[in-house]
């Protein structure tokens, strides 16, 4: 008994003694760091808030006394970019050293570009650039504005004559499904008129989690798909996620190449791919593993995006307004909504910006050092060297909300994106689509949709906030990209009965 009570004491001290060490990792080397609870780092309040305002705390310490922080994600180390040129030199002027993401495997759909590293990467993003020129986008506006015209529709089904009280979220998400959805795989979702289309029901099960499922999950991606490389194995999506982008896709593939349909959109983009390599070096797999990755990261943070502009919208009525007036005036001018009416328009440009600014997808942008990087010295002090394979965040959000960087930032202002103003202030100050080589491929995809959508709902409809709602929306703890906790309701109302009752 006394040995076995020896052994478990002993066997305790060195537990202790380890996470010690494992939590004394950036102290060690002269960078400062929150204090990290036992074994889960610093993760242990996401039951209470989300990874964007854990990144805050670190940030809002440490930020003007040192270029980087420390924290902890488990027992890994991550460092913290605090300083906007060390940003600006990790996404852009140094990218050949932070070219890689933290990257995962375990399922067939995480071999896309999101997750890629090194010349893989290099190769198949060159390969993907064409089907994101403003050619291409040029040629998916009629798609778009056409599933815009449903939106419209079934916006003024809901309304009816009187004006009624919407839960926007969701309703925009049925939208954005339907574009990407005929735009990435030619396929009609029709989730407007159907909320349970397959489509629409396998986007809410990629995002609709547990709050205790976002440890479990990044622990997943921290340690666990190093397994799948020794042979075990380990998902990291639903079976019934996989097999059905695994169906759609090669379903697509077989019709399209036995009736020789050819189409301007991704999935033909990803065949010429197939072609070119004879199957064998782009498989059925690999297409849908980028088909995947086109779909999440499209419908979910346009939705998003399109719902929280709207909530700010109806917060300022002036905005609304004058955005309003920028739409009318330009589609006057051309006759009709076209590509070139609604590139002419900066201030629903600046609009869109400074929602993304407010309300970025992700809370943080992650980079990989792929050698020993030195950090110069400040105010005297030593250099900082983050080591090989050392993980590094760039709080995005906690960087849009830096009042030396945008004054008053809990303010919705537009206009902040004037060209003037960008100028003024430092590179990297806005990331709301990443920076550098990395950046989204489908910015211009993602913004043409949002442009199209919004200037769809403001031509017709009136958004104000509903009696005794909240000024300030909550971000839900379930999910990692930051997304409205319980929807975005706003009271809607048709303008040709608005402005029927002024003139009476």
């Amino acid at each position: 008994m006394d040995f076995v009570l020896l052994v478990l004491t002993s066997l305790l001290s060195f537990l202790l003694g380890y996470l010690r060490y494992r939590f004394g990792y950036w102290e060690q080397r002269g960078v400062p760091q929150l204090k990290a609870n036992f074994l889960v780092g610093h993760l242990a309040k996401l039951r209470s808030v989300h990874l964007s305002e854990l990144l805050q705390e670190t940030y809002d310490a440490f930020r003007g006394s040192a270029l980087v922080a420390g924290t902890y994600v488990y027992l890994q180390p991550v460092a913290v970019a605090l300083d906007l040129d060390l940003v600006k030199s990790v996404l852009i002027r140094d990218f050949g050293k932070f070219a890689d993401r933290r990257s995962f495997h375990g399922d067939p759909l995480t071999n896309n570009l999101f997750n890629m590293q090194g010349e893989e990467w290099r190769s198949l993003r060159t390969k993907l650039t064409p089907t994101f020129t403003s050619g291409k986008m040029k040629y998916m506006f009629g798609t778009i504005t056409a599933v815009a015209q449903q939106l419209g529709e079934t916006f003024e089904e809901l309304v009816g004559s009187q004006g009624n009280v919407l839960e926007l979220h969701d309703l925009l998400g049925r939208y954005t499904t339907d574009v990407i959805g005929n735009c990435a795989f030619g396929t009609k979702c029709n989730s407007l008129k159907d909320p349970q289309t397959e489509f629409r029901r396998v986007g809410r099960q990629l995002f609709q989690k547990g709050v205790s499922s976002i440890r479990w999950r990044i622990f997943k991606f921290t340690y666990l798909s190093s397994l799948s490389k020794l042979g075990l194995p380990v998902r990291i999506f639903a079976p019934e996620v996989t097999e059905f982008f695994m169906r759609i896709v090669r379903e697509t593939v077989e019709l399209r190449e036995r009736e020789q349909i050819r189409r301007n959109d991704f999935m033909d983009l990803l065949l010429g791919l197939r072609r070119q390599e004879n199957g064998k070096e782009f498989t059925v797999e690999q297409m849908a593993a980028q088909a995947f990755v086109f779909f999440v990261a499209g419908f979910e943070t346009s939705s998003s995006n399109m719902s929280y502009a709207l909530f700010e919208l109806a917060k300022n009525e002036a905005v609304q307004q004058k955005l309003r007036r920028e739409i009318r005036e330009v589609i006057a001018r051309h006759g009709q909504l076209t590509y070139e009416a609604m590139m002419e328009m900066p201030y629903l440009d600046q609009t869109i910006t400074e929602t993304l600014r407010k309300y970025p997808a992700l809370a943080s942008l992650t980079r990989v050092a792929s050698e020993d990087y030195e950090i110069p010295a400040r105010n005297g002090g030593e250099p900082i060297v983050l080591e090989k394979g050392t993980n590094i965040h760039i709080p995005v959000r906690a960087i849009h909300y830096d009042p030396e960087i945008y004054p008053e930032p809990d303010e919705f202002r537009p206009e902040r994106f004037e060209p003037a103003a960008c100028q003024e202030r430092p590179a990297a100050a806005f990331l709301g689509f990443g920076d550098g080589p990395r950046n989204c491929i489908g910015l211009r995809f993602g913004r043409m949709q949002v442009k199209v959508g919004l200037i769809t709902l403001l031509l017709r409809f009136r958004f104000r906030l509903p009696s005794g709602s909240p000024e300030k929306l909550m971000v839900t703890r379930r999910s990692i990209i930051l997304m409205p906790d319980k929807g975005v309701r706003l009271q809607v109302d048709r303008l040709e009965a608005e402005e029927k009752q002024c003139r009476a």
